[in-house]
C-alpha cells in the first residue's frame, strides 16, 4: 500500500504552485493540431468524419472536457474545506493540507472558466456546455462522506492517467493544451494522496451500516455522472454541427453519440476506478462483497464486468 502524509503532500503543493496568468498568458491554440488526445476523444471511433473534421471533434471536446472539471471542482472544494475544518483542532497539518487543497480546487474552477472562454473566443462562437453545477453539487454533498470521497478519487487519480499516458509524450497534440493540463496534473498529484488519507479516515470511523450507505451511494453517484456524461455528449453533437456547419443524418448521430458517449465514460469513470491507485483504496476501504457489488452496478457503463476485476480480488 502506498504511504502519504498530510506534511509531504502540502510541502510538495508548495513546490509546484503556479498562477492562472502563469499558465494562460496571452498564448492561444493552433487550430491545425487536435487539441485532445486520441484515447480520450470519440474521433477514432467516428468513421462518418474525415481526418479535418475528427481534428476538429477534438477541440469542440475539449470545450467539454475542461467545463467538466470545473463542474465536479464546485462540489469537491466545499467538502474538503468541510474536512479541513474537522482537522482544525485534532491535527493542524491536516488542516493546513486540506485546506490549502480546497484553495487549489477554487482556482482550478476558476482557471477553467477562462480556458472555456478561451476556446469560446479563439472558435468565435459559445459552445453549449452542462449546465445545473451548483444543483449538482448541492445532491452529490447530501451523500455519505466516504462515497463522495471515493468518486473524488477516482477523479483525481484519472487526472494523473490522463496527462501521463494521453498528453505528456502525444507528438500531434497541441502545446497549449499539453500546459494546460500538466499544470493540473502537478496539483491534482497532491490532491489525490490527501483524498486517500481523508477516504481512510472517513471509513475507519464508520460502522458496518455506514459502510453499507456509502456503497449504495457511491453507485447512485456514478449512475448519475453517467447521465451527466449522456447530456453533454448531445451537447458536443450540437457543438460540432455548429463548427463544422454540417447536419449528420440519423445514421451519423447514432455513430458520433456512441463514439462520444463511449469517449466520455472511458474518461471520466472507467480510467479512474481502474487507476492502480485507486484500487488499492478501494480494496482497503471496502469488503470483497461490496467491491463485487459496486462491479456488478457498474459494469454496463463501464464496459463489462472485468473492469473492476483488481479491486474485486
Amino acid at each position: 500500500m502506498p504511504t502519504y502524509s498530510y506534511a509531504a503532500c502540502l510541502d510538495n503543493a508548495y513546490k509546484v504552485n503556479w498562477r492562472i496568468d502563469e499558465v494562460l498568458g496571452e498564448r492561444r491554440f493552433d487550430t491545425a493540431l487536435r487539441w485532445l488526445p486520441l484515447n480520450l476523444s470519440g474521433a477514432p471511433s467516428a468513421t462518418c468524419l474525415d481526418e479535418r473534421e475528427k481534428c476538429v471533434l477534438t477541440q469542440v471536446e475539449l470545450a467539454a472536457y475542461a467545463h467538466l472539471f470545473g463542474y465536479v471542482e464546485e462540489f469537491i472544494a466545499p467538502k474538503v474545506g468541510a474536512l479541513a475544518n474537522q482537522q482544525a483542532t485534532d491535527d493542524r497539518m491536516a488542516f493546513d493540507a486540506l485546506t490549502n487543497f480546497a484553495a487549489e480546487e477554487v482556482k482550478h474552477m476558476q482557471f477553467f472558466r477562462a480556458v472555456r472562454e478561451r476556446i469560446d473566443e479563439q472558435l468565435g462562437f459559445e459552445h453549449t456546455l452542462l449546465g445545473g453545477e451548483l444543483q449538482t453539487a448541492g445532491y452529490v454533498l447530501q451523500k455519505s462522506t466516504g462515497a463522495v470521497l471515493l468518486l473524488t478519487a477516482a477523479i483525481e487519480w484519472l487526472t494523473q492517467r490522463h496527462y501521463i499516458e494521453g498528453m505528456k509524450d502525444d507528438a500531434g497534440l497541441d502545446d497549449f493544451t499539453r500546459a494546460i493540463f500538466e499544470a493540473h496534473w502537478l496539483e491534482e498529484s497532491q490532491h489525490a494522496k490527501l483524498d486517500h488519507l481523508e477516504t481512510v479516515r472517513a471509513f475507519a470511523a464508520m460502522d458496518s451500516a455506514e459502510r453499507e450507505r456509502a456503497i449504495d451511494d457511491l453507485i447512485e453517484l456514478v449512475t448519475a455522472v453517467d447521465g451527466l456524461l449522456q447530456q453533454q455528449v448531445e451537447h458536443d453533437l450540437s457543438n460540432l454541427s455548429a463548427r463544422l456547419d454540417r447536419r449528420f443524418d440519423a445514421e451519423e448521430q447514432a455513430e458520433l453519440r456512441q463514439a462520444l458517449l463511449g469517449a466520455k465514460r472511458w474518461t471520466f469513470l472507467t480510467s479512474g476506478v481502474t487507476h492502480p491507485r485507486f484500487q488499492e483504496l478501494f480494496v482497503e476501504v471496502a469488503t470483497p462483497a461490496q467491491r463485487e457489488r459496486v462491479g456488478a452496478a457498474l459494469a454496463p457503463l463501464l464496459n463489462g464486468p472485468a473492469v473492476l476485476a483488481a479491486g474485486a480480488a
